[in-house]
């Protein structure tokens, strides 16, 4: 099995290192796993910490620092979502010419089984292989609210099947680019560039390979026989987020206490406290109205504190 690569910036080191973690402990005939990473400003304390997070002679883990992201300035993404999004756009660059074959995965996944079923699927003439969109796919077939192209089928972008001799000779790092530049404020950025650069030229594979959870979906209540391969955690509730209301955030703890950013006690105490505050606060009206008030209150003290103390 060849690289897999993540494009991750330094607020991203702990799902990086729980995913990297799934990954080595279900793909153990695999080992040493080729991963590869572009980053950006993760320092070499944390590189570390990640890769001492996996079992011995798991993995070897390159480092591929983007020190600038100055070609995607002029390029809009949508709220919560890093810049580092648009690396993936570039990827061929940062492995050998002669690598026929690429794994992409976003950092917000979990992998539940091994991956080399994946690795040798057969794409054919296709450049990528990846999984429908399970929200855009039926609603907008791609990116013709903001103005750019319509397309056949629509993938999500989160993990892709890379045949990069393909990938370089249909030229699409250039067409994504190209089409960023012309609708620069497309909804969903690179994701929108890349379905409409690979419109007929991909492979859809099987929804396991990408299973993309809504917030109220639990892993837990699937029978193991019966899980996806790849679970996606594709919306702003991230279960390793402090408070987080998802139902996964002991499941993805399970792999996250295994690596050297695993939760401290008083963090899940704390943790447990703001989720259970957060129910509360989505379950009444009169308490969201009430701490809304509370929180009005304490400002205005402390701005009154502070102009007395300036006094």
């Amino acid at each position: 099995m060849g690289p897999i690569v993540f494009a991750v910036d330094a607020a991203y080191a702990v799902p990086l290192a729980t995913a990297l973690r799934s990954i080595a402990e279900n793909n153990q005939s695999a080992w040493p796993l080729d991963i590869h990473v572009i980053h950006q400003a993760i320092g070499e304390e944390t590189k570390r910490l990640i890769f001492e997070s996996l079992p011995a002679n798991s993995a070897v883990i390159q480092w591929h620092p983007i020190d600038t992201l100055s070609f995607a300035s002029g390029f809009s993404t949508r709220p919560g979502v890093s810049r580092m999004t648009f690396a993936r756009i570039l990827l061929p660059q940062f492995l050998p010419q002669t690598c026929n074959r690429a794994l992409y995965l976003d950092g917000d996944i979990l992998v539940l089984t091994a991956l080399e079923p994946l690795w040798n699927i057969d794409l054919g003439e296709a450049v990528i292989g990846a999984v429908p969109d399970y929200w855009l796919d039926n609603v907008v077939r791609g990116p013709g609210a903001t103005g750019g192209h319509r397309v056949k089928r629509y993938f999500n972008a989160g993990i892709l099947l890379i045949d990069l001799a393909k990938w370089r000779d249909e030229r699409i790092s250039e067409r994504s680019l190209d089409y960023l530049d012309r609708f620069p404020t497309t909804e969903y950025s690179d994701q929108d560039a890349l379905n409409v650069a690979c419109d007929g030229k991909w492979k859809i594979l099987d929804r396991a390979w990408n299973f993309q959870f809504e917030p109220t979906q639990a892993i837990a209540r699937i029978v193991p026989e019966q899980r996806p391969a790849i679970v996606h955690f594709v919306t702003n509730v991230k279960p390793w987020k402090s408070g987080s209301l998802s139902p996964n955030v002991a499941f993805y703890d399970v792999f996250r206490s295994r690596t050297h950013f695993a939760l401290t006690r008083w963090d899940r105490v704390r943790s447990g406290l703001k989720r259970t505050g957060s129910r509360l606060l989505a379950r009444s009206t009169l308490l969201r109205a009430a701490w809304s008030w509370t929180k009005s209150a304490m400002r205005a003290r402390a701005s009154t504190s502070g102009r007395e103390n300036a006094q």
